[in-house]
């Protein structure tokens, strides 16, 4: 049968409790250091404002808050995949420091995407929306070819975002609604501590499952196409490798957290249009 968007959505966010359900202490501490920071935030709102010093450490909190969140999407990216371990949480949750390129990387996209989807946004407030969409998985196409050993460019990456969203950012829109509910219930009912990391897991595995279906839809021999790696083959890619060392093999995720397949962008350049 025909696989539906809701059924998808099902499937990732299905998959996204599963891991949560056998590893909650981890989640837990992981977004640890962002839960710290939002609770830093919101403490700062009851300081004035208006004074310049304040609104400076709010700016300040709201930067490190989103870096961290980026850092930790790519954990929960590999944790999809198969590839890291569930050793470290804390110190996995400062990921986008681990290395300059992720940290520059992460700076730059943001500065070039808010320029981008600011500039739809003055035509019309919905192109700023499905422009922010299509920009969305920007951070992580640039992260994945870091790993590869085949760098790209920010505006490529960017470029690639946009293809890999072609026909899913309905699908990526309806996706994030469907957590309003949830949000909701963080404040009756539901802490957060469980909602923010879930639903983040989910957002990790539309990344995996775009990738997954780009690879489907190549023909079959394409070098162009993804890298694709089974989780528990030994030739995997020295990238994957060195997210679960040897010494870490008793905190490795078993058979069952692993997905059948581990993919990765294209390492060649697409050929499209330069139109953002």
């Amino acid at each position: 049968m025909e696989e539906t968007m809701g059924s998808r959505r099902k499937k990732m966010k299905a998959d996204a409790r599963g891991l949560m359900d056998n590893h909650f202490r981890f989640y837990l501490l992981l977004f640890l250091p962002i839960f710290i920071l939002m609770l830093a935030t919101g403490f700062a709102q009851f300081v004035d404002t208006t004074n310049a010093p304040a609104l400076q450490y709010l700016d300040l909190l709201s930067l490190l808050s989103s870096l961290l969140m980026i850092g930790v999407s790519f954990v929960l990216i590999d944790l999809q995949r198969g590839v890291t371990d569930y050793s470290s949480p804390v110190s996995k949750s400062f990921t986008v420091f681990n290395k300059g390129s992720y940290f520059l990387g992460t700076i730059a996209l943001a500065i070039l995407i808010f320029i981008f989807t600011f500039l739809w946004s003055l035509l019309l407030f919905v192109p700023g929306i499905i422009k922010g969409l299509a920009y969305s998985q920007a951070y992580y196409i640039y992260r994945d070819h870091i790993d590869q050993g085949n760098p790209i460019g920010f505006l490529e990456a960017i470029t690639q975002s946009r293809q890999l969203m072609d026909g899913h950012k309905w699908e990526y829109f309806v996706l994030q609604l469907s957590f309003i509910g949830w949000a909701i219930a963080c404040v009756v009912i539901i802490p957060i501590l469980w909602v923010l990391p879930y639903q983040h897991q989910t957002f990790a595995n539309f990344y995996v499952q775009l990738l997954a279906d780009q690879a489907n839809a190549q023909d079959g021999g394409n070098d162009e196409g993804p890298v694709v790696v089974n989780p528990g083959n030994s030739q995997a890619p020295a990238a994957s490798q060195a997210a679960a060392p040897s010494s870490e093999a008793s905190s490795a995720p078993s058979s069952s957290d692993q997905p059948t397949e581990t993919f990765r962008p294209d390492s060649s350049t697409p050929n499209d249009s330069n139109k953002r």
